[in-house]
């Protein structure tokens, strides 16, 4: 990361945790599972922005200041990639794909295609819930997203409140989790929500560990209630050695790379959002730190 930012601003002194020198002299800092206390050795700062979409661990700190701007550096190819990911998942479940590579093994001929299309439902429906929602209309998705604003969306059946999130549930056949982590979402998905999901439908998190009541997973996977689970993010990552997530047949899982900002493109975001702080303004894609995304 840093040679990318040394290469397009070669003066910018770039310090590096745990190396950070004088420490009143920083005056912002790009954070991801910074470790405790860090924010009182920084008196100086304009704006911490979070190397990522999630913000709740910089807000959680309480060394935080409380007027201190937060941003994020979330490039615009984490949306997409985000989109790109989901659709794959959706299709790769919908159209049985991982059926054929067994009969390839087996040597086995059998056509098959799905009869309908499934319903999708988005937990979410900000940056990354819009583009994802763009790509399902395209394919040609029955669509439902559950937010917590209740803003209308051309296209798209939109739920809030929790009578809106059980009739999501019931609504979806692919149900994804994309919200912020905040007090409200945090173990959003629950056996309670998947005793009200139609049974088989598929659950998909790749909005962070703290959504999911992970012991109530695998119970609702093995009654069939939950056809499967595409997960990406975790309570603890790396997913620890002999979790259960690892081997369970019902479970497709990848490490917490379903959109992934490259770090060219990074260094390009943080001087653009130093560059603003410089200047006074709020860093890029400021946090509401009220609501916590």
């Amino acid at each position: 990361m840093e040679r990318h930012i040394w290469r397009l601003a070669p003066r910018l002194e770039v310090r590096i945790w745990p190396n950070l020198g004088k420490t009143s002299e920083i005056d912002f800092a790009v954070l991801w599972k910074h470790p405790p206390g860090l924010l009182r050795e920084l008196p100086a700062l304009k704006a911490v922005s979070s190397y990522g979409a999630g913000v709740e661990a910089i807000l959680a700190d309480p060394d935080l200041p409380p007027a201190l701007p937060v941003g994020r550096i979330s490039g615009p190819r984490l949306a997409a990639d985000m989109a790109e990911y989901l659709a794959a998942v959706v299709i790769a479940q919908h159209r049985g794909l991982w059926r054929f590579y067994e009969d390839r093994k087996a040597g086995r001929w059998a056509p098959w295609a799905p009869e309908a299309m499934p319903v999708i439902g988005l937990l979410g429906i900000g940056r990354m819930g819009r583009a994802a929602a763009r790509v399902f209309q395209v394919l040609g998705y029955p669509l439902h997203a559950w937010s917590l604003s209740g803003r209308s969306r051309r296209g798209i059946t939109i739920h809030s409140g929790n009578e809106g999130l059980s009739a999501i549930a019931r609504a979806a056949d692919f149900l994804i989790c994309l919200l912020p982590l905040t007090s409200d979402t945090a173990g959003i998905l629950n056996a309670g929500l998947f005793a009200q999901m139609k049974r088989g439908a598929y659950l998909i998190n790749v909005g962070r560990g703290g959504h999911l009541v992970e012991k109530d997973l695998i119970p609702a996977l093995d009654s069939g209630q939950l056809g499967g689970a595409g997960l990406d993010v975790f309570a603890e990552e790396p997913l620890p050695a002999g979790h259960p997530f690892w081997t369970h047949p019902k479970i497709y899982l990848t490490p917490h790379c379903a959109s992934y900002t490259l770090p060219e493109e990074a260094a390009r975001l943080i001087l653009k959002s130093y560059r603003r702080v410089r200047r006074g303004l709020p860093p890029l894609d400021a946090v509401d730190r009220r609501k916590g995304y």
